[in-house]
């Protein structure tokens, strides 16, 4: 979560690309999956950014979700 003056701007993208370089060196063939709540049109657009495609309607604690996954070396 960033502070509304940052928003926009790109950083969570930004360090969603930087975890996700980190963890591609280390783990082979990694499966990485992301939780977003379907009204929050920003997180749904940076995991598809970042290579995430949704796979799962659901919920979560009585809430909303979807899920969305990015494979690596598959």
């Amino acid at each position: 979560m960033f502070a509304a003056h940052s928003h926009g701007k790109g950083y969570a993208t930004e360090a969603v690309r930087a975890a996700l370089a980190w963890g591609d060196e280390r783990f082979q063939k990694a499966r990485t999956v992301c939780l977003v709540n379907p009204e929050n049109s920003v997180s749904r657009h940076v995991a598809q950014k970042c290579g995430y495609r949704e796979f799962h309607r659901g919920s979560y604690k009585g809430q909303p979700t979807l899920l969305f996954e990015r494979l690596v070396g598959q």
